[in-house]
């Protein structure tokens, strides 16, 4: 079931922290965060923070 409108809700957004990093597999350089870093043009984890 889907409802529109009517409540009252408070929702804070953090500031998420990029980092920037670089693949050591085929040299992209991109940002990312988290725990497991995946290069997004080679989907390879071999990053390394630039």
């Amino acid at each position: 079931m889907c409802s529109v409108g009517g409540g009252d809700f408070d929702l804070e957004i953090e500031k998420m922290e990029l980092t920037r990093y670089k693949c050591k597999d085929c040299e992209n350089k991109f940002d990312g965060m988290g725990e497991k870093v995946l290069c997004p043009s080679c989907q390879s984890e071999n990053v390394v923070k630039a």
